[in-house]
């Protein structure tokens, strides 16, 4: 997206970006409409503060897709400096990782959905070596703005050309996720390798996504994710993917979305063409 920069000083930067997009939509239980798809402006600012320390934050607006009213979507508040990056924010945390449509129903509904306003304090230590970045989150209870119930997430991401890993771990769950940029498809994997369980079912999640650029403005890819069910006897929750986007500009493009899902043994579809405008 585009940034709008507005100068406040000589040392600060403020940026506004966003998204609006409509489009038609529908799935297999819900009627076809006609709707507001994309939906969202980023209010950020930085600023020097000199001796190799700086100050930012950010806060997002996301629009509903009939009132039109808008709701808070995430924020932040960070300082940085040799000692590391100490950060507060709220975020909306997905269940699905790496699903490539958006649509009405998607994979992230089949993995129980969205955490909204989860906070979280985190600091990250100085640079170690290049490519290499480590911290240490508190994270308090869904939908609680402050940090209670705190639970420590330990956090490292190793970053080498093409190549990314990220591992996350907390007291009983841990997960992985890898990607590599092979120049003609980026493919990327998730799987929580460790993860709460009961007698007759796991929580695991297993997560593959594709990317592939056609051409200079046409990017396809697909994802296919699965987690065994909760119930014995259930077949396993699982959603796959498909998405085709073609870029009219820079800030401008039009994409089409479809998806087959299976949750508690029930089988669902949706899809979507949406035009988008990012500015």
């Amino acid at each position: 997206m585009a940034a709008v920069a507005v100068a406040g000083a000589a040392s600060a930067q403020v940026t506004i970006t966003g998204a609006m997009g409509f489009g038609v939509q529908d799935s297999s239980d819900q009627a076809r409409e006609l709707s507001w798809t994309d939906g969202k402006v980023t209010f950020a600012a930085s600023e020097d503060l000199g001796g190799g320390m700086s100050v930012s934050g950010s806060s997002t607006l996301a629009f509903s897709d009939h009132a039109g009213t808008a709701k808070g979507d995430g924020a932040s508040l960070s300082i940085a400096g040799g000692f590391g990056k100490l950060t507060y924010a709220t975020v909306s945390a997905d269940a699905d990782s790496l699903g490539v449509a958006s649509m009405t129903y998607s994979t992230n509904d089949v993995f129980g959905g969205s955490i909204k306003n989860y906070a979280y304090t985190q600091f990250d230590l100085p640079t170690l070596f290049d490519g290499l970045s480590a911290g240490v989150r508190w994270a308090g209870a869904a939908g609680d703005v402050n940090v209670t119930d705190i639970v420590e997430q330990y956090r490292l991401t190793y970053a080498a050309g093409p190549a990314t890993v990220s591992f996350n771990t907390k007291t009983g769950a841990s997960e992985v996720m890898a990607s590599f940029d092979f120049g003609i498809a980026k493919v990327s994997a998730f799987t929580d390798t460790k993860r709460a369980e009961t007698s007759d079912a796991t929580m695991k999640r297993r997560e593959f996504a594709v990317s592939v650029p056609v051409s200079s403005a046409l990017t396809v890819s697909a994802s296919m994710a699965s987690r065994p069910d909760f119930t014995a006897g259930q077949p396993k929750d699982k959603g796959t993917e498909l998405n085709a986007t073609y870029a009219l500009s820079k800030r401008t493009s039009v994409s089409v979305n479809y998806g087959t899902f299976k949750t508690q043994g029930t089988d669902k579809t949706a899809n979507r063409i949406k035009l988008v405008h990012a500015f």
